[in-house]
């Protein structure tokens, strides 16, 4: 797919960077309109994002410039049919998740409102949620005065992202700003995982043909392999290590910032047009070789990125391929919700 086509490229979103309050619904105590603190443990992570409407009026711009930066593709028509359903129910059904390195004073505000008890606790299968808000005018400053100068990728949500474009571009009412949480990396970070995949064919013969290092390991664990950096092959019962080949880089600019630091777009190339180019994903590398050996396929191991590896790629105006990140835990569906004629 062509990352310029704005069909299935979300565009970068142009700042400054701000999160409204909002009137939230079912609460008597909390009246005003209020940003919320909302903080949720799953799997022995806990997160805490900072909940507000994300204002989507900035209009576009350059991937350098951006103050919301996506990060993965989107498929047209699967846009299409959630912005149907938004405007047909007129409800924001969850929130889109925002990843940033948030200033120190805003962490410390964040600190002394989640001392006190929280308005809100509940515990949904595997998930427990602690809800505060954030209502008077000193903190409602403090977080627009320091949100000004801040930049967040676009974590989980790529498609109710570009559904909320299409249909502010339509007029709808409320499409304007997104039900958003933002996640400051650097106080409760997301576990940024790798996806694996699960293919029928040779991708060792493959990645020699194109240039690849390949080397055979002694290793009867493909985990033990695994490292930052490192893509490892299991394959016909063998574990192998990928060496990435070099690129030809930008005029001016380094050719291996990307895929040096992001095997995965390399492996997208090396995997596309081919016949076994259809992959089946896993979020856990066990999981990825049990189904590979139970099918005689090959299973590849990805490593897992960083922030500032992800940043840097989206920066530079590229997207990624589908099933190259995994931000968990996200929030379950339901907990937030927001109709969108509310301001």
């Amino acid at each position: 797919m062509d990352e310029s086509d704005p069909a299935v490229a979300p565009p970068p979103l142009a700042g400054p960077f701000r999160l409204h309050t909002f009137r939230p619904r079912g609460r008597p105590d909390v009246g005003t309109p209020t940003l919320f603190v909302h903080e949720w443990t799953s799997s022995g992570f806990t997160v805490r994002g900072l909940v507000g409407l994300l204002d989507l009026t900035g209009g576009h711009c350059t991937s350098r410039q951006a103050v919301v930066l996506p990060h993965e593709r989107v498929h047209a028509d699967q846009v299409q049919q959630l912005a149907g359903r938004m405007a047909r129910g007129r409800v924001d059904t969850a929130p889109i998740l925002l990843a940033h390195h948030g200033p120190a004073p805003l962490r410390s505000l964040l600190d002394e409102v989640c001392s006190e008890p929280p308005r809100l606790v509940r515990s949904l299968r595997d998930q427990r949620h602690r809800v505060w808000a954030l209502a008077r005018p000193s903190e409602l400053d403090l977080v627009a005065d320091h949100l000004s100068r801040t930049s967040a990728l676009l974590a989980d949500g790529h498609h109710r992202y570009a559904a909320h474009l299409r249909l502010l571009t339509s007029g709808t009412r409320g499409a304007d700003r997104a039900l958003s949480v933002l996640v400051d990396h650097d106080d409760t970070p997301l576990h940024l995982g790798a996806i694996h995949r699960v293919v029928a064919g040779r991708v060792v013969e493959t990645a020699r043909r194109q240039g690849w290092g390949v080397t055979p390991t002694a290793s009867s664990n493909p985990l033990h392999e695994m490292a930052p950096g490192r893509i490892v092959v299991w394959e016909s019962g063998r574990t192998h290590v990928l060496t990435l080949p070099p690129t030809p880089g930008p005029p001016g600019g380094s050719g291996l910032v990307t895929t040096a630091t992001m095997p995965v777009l390399a492996l997208d190339r090396m995997l596309s047009g081919l016949p076994f180019a259809d992959a089946a994903y896993h979020h856990e590398a066990d999981s990825a070789l049990t189904e590979a050996r139970r099918r005689e396929h090959s299973a590849i191991l990805l490593p897992a990125p960083t922030l500032d590896e992800v940043l840097a790629v989206v920066r530079q105006g590229r997207l990624l391929p589908e099933k190259a990140t995994s931000f968990q835990p996200k929030p379950r569906p339901g907990i937030l919700t927001r109709r969108l004629r509310d301001a």
